[in-house]
């Protein structure tokens, strides 16, 4: 826990009292830094409530969310903002990448930002993003020394997602897809396991993310209850080639860190394959065993699975 005992903040919380809070902070800065070795989880917390705050240094989650927009009263965001800020500042050692999603940039995003900059937060996620000129204009208001992450909802950002990373900053797309159906004018019953439109919406989200070189991060599943059908997701979006999956509870972290992290055999393997390949510099392929034929294609493959996981 961050804070042994929530009673004081509370009752600030209660006043309103946002002077004071900040006064809390006594202007620091986060200053504990996580760099996750892989993304299997991204956890979506409330900005405003203090008890999933004060659990910020427990979580598993590879990534947190913490949330100043969808689900953030608007009469709450100033208040969230500054709780954000404060946990952050107080915090002694967290194991996920914080990531806070403020409003639209015309909604409040870029006040929103000028706060966070004087917070540093790993990364700031961007909604509603519709240009690559909306992008560079969050890059401009954004500390450099502050990631970048992006919402993608909306069909203008749709229509040419590599276009969207205009600098390294920028390292993960989110598949906002009930908002991204609204946008496209589709019916959200589509958002269906087996549904061929979602499937096809999936795929090219995963390819032209991968295409930018960004971290394609698919949707968050709100029936947070339903854990059997949260991890047939989770099955789905594997085999597809995602690794990372938005969550809303801890019992979804669990299972898309569990899902989403190869098995040793799975690592064992690549590593063989890595070593015969490497070991003779002329190779361009070989059949083994037990391996069956490894060419250049599979030694890449095995590669880039050891550079994700193998640490």
């Amino acid at each position: 826990m961050i804070f042994e005992n929530l009673e004081q903040l509370q009752q600030l919380v209660e006043k309103g009292d946002l002077d004071a809070i900040d006064a809390l902070r006594h202007g620091r800065t986060q200053t504990v830094r996580y760099t996750p070795p892989f993304v299997r989880s991204a956890l979506m917390l409330s900005g405003h409530r203090l008890k999933h705050l004060n659990k910020l240094d427990h979580l598993s989650a590879d990534i947190v969310i913490l949330n100043l927009e969808d689900g953030v009263a608007p009469a709450l965001k100033p208040l969230a903002l500054r709780l954000i800020a404060l946990f952050l500042a107080e915090a002694k050692e967290i194991h996920s990448q914080t990531v806070v999603r403020i409003n639209p940039l015309d909604e409040g995003g870029r006040e929103e930002i000028a706060y966070l900059n004087r917070v540093l937060p790993d990364a700031i996620r961007v909604p509603k993003i519709k240009s690559a000129e909306d992008v560079k204009e969050a890059l401009e208001l954004i500390d450099p020394r502050i990631k970048v992450h992006l919402s993608i909802e909306t069909k203008e950002a749709w229509a040419d997602l590599p276009a969207l990373r205009v600098d390294d900053r920028v390292e993960a797309y989110y598949l906002g897809v009930l908002d991204l159906l609204a946008s496209l004018r589709l019916p959200q019953r589509i958002v269906h396991l087996h549904n061929p439109t979602m499937h096809a919406i999936m795929t090219r989200f995963l390819l032209e993310s991968s295409v930018a070189g960004v971290l394609p991060v698919s949707f968050v599943f709100q029936e947070y209850q339903d854990t059997d059908a949260f991890e047939n997701w989770c099955l789905l979006e594997k085999k597809m080639g995602y690794h990372a999956k938005g969550c809303v509870s801890p019992a979804q972290v669990e299972i898309a860190n569990r899902i989403f992290l190869p098995s040793e055999e799975e690592l064992a393997w690549a590593r063989e394959v890595v070593e015969l390949f490497e070991s003779d510099p002329n190779c361009s392929g070989f059949a083994h065993e037990t391996l069956g034929f490894v060419d250049e294609p599979i030694y890449k493959n095995a590669k880039n699975l050891l550079s994700l996981y193998d640490h």
